[in-house]
């Protein structure tokens, strides 16, 4: 169903409004500091009444996530899917009670899960949230949050109308070092901002070994326009996040530059 003109940039204008206030520190941090103030009976309650759990993406960041789960007590990681069989084998380790799906539309149908986690390459990520707010989980979706501002917006706008819960995995907003620093910054501790520089180094080649040729794409999917925004997504998306978080403002204007300069190895997306 198409919306009119009017009512997609009021959607618009709500949703760039609400990004703003969380990345000022709004509800979306709410979440952890409310269990902090739990009291110890509480947090024995939680425990015993765990999140089940389904995992879609089991590679290098899935595993990473599916670690950390196991040090959460309210979490129970129920189901695991992949669609790159070594990957969904070294996951399954980790969780051999777990179901094992290749596809994750079928792990969506099971009505043991209650909420998901999110960890696909980059071009997955909003038809997997929107299909899994739709099937009525909960979401938490890697960052960044998907490839254009148009994915972006209908996971929103689905999110809003679910009454379910949906968090992306930007980390610095969990971060007890950025979190204090924002505090300081919105405190006016530094006086006022008038100009941020922000940089990462950290521009390895980014190239994945493959086993056979036709998985080049699938594996080294970052490479490629296809699948991949390239640097700016997979690692100015932190820098660009603690500004905006920092002024509480978004930008007005934006202009990029970029080129393939060195990695001259068939790669698309500027290194």
């Amino acid at each position: 169903m198409k919306n009119d003109e009017n009512s997609v940039n009021l959607s618009r204008r709500d949703f760039f409004k609400e990004l703003g206030m969380i990345g000022g520190g709004g509800a979306l941090l709410s979440a952890f500091p409310w269990l902090q103030s739990c009291s110890a009976d509480d947090k024995v309650q939680i425990a015993k009444e765990k999140v089940r759990i389904g995992f879609i993406g089991t590679g290098s960041r899935g595993q990473y996530h599916l670690n950390n789960l196991k040090t959460i007590p309210y979490a129970d990681v129920v189901a695991l899917c992949d669609n790159y069989p070594p990957h969904l084998k070294e996951a399954s380790a980790l969780y051999p009670k777990a179901k094992t799906y290749e596809d994750y539309r079928k792990l969506l149908e099971d009505k043991d899960i209650q909420a998901v986690m999110i960890a696909t390459p980059l071009y997955e990520h909003a038809h997997i949230t929107i299909d899994a707010l739709h099937a009525g989980k909960h979401v938490f979706c890697e960052k960044s949050m998907a490839m254009t501002c148009s994915d972006c917006l209908d996971m929103y706008n689905v999110f809003k109308k679910s009454g379910k819960v949906m968090f992306i995995g930007q980390q610095r907003l969990y971060d007890p070092k950025y979190i204090k620093a924002m505090e300081m910054v919105h405190a006016g501790l530094l006086g006022e901002i008038n100009s941020i520089r922000a940089y990462w180094f950290r521009n390895n080649d980014w190239r994945r070994p493959v086993p056979s040729p036709d998985l080049e794409r699938k594996i080294n999917w970052r490479l490629y326009k296809e699948y991949s925004c390239g640097l700016v997504t997979e690692l100015a998306t932190h820098q660009l996040q603690v500004g905006n978080w920092a002024l509480r403002m978004l930008p007005e204007k934006v202009a990029g530059m970029g080129d393939i300069v060195y990695w001259k190895d068939g790669r698309e997306v500027y290194d």
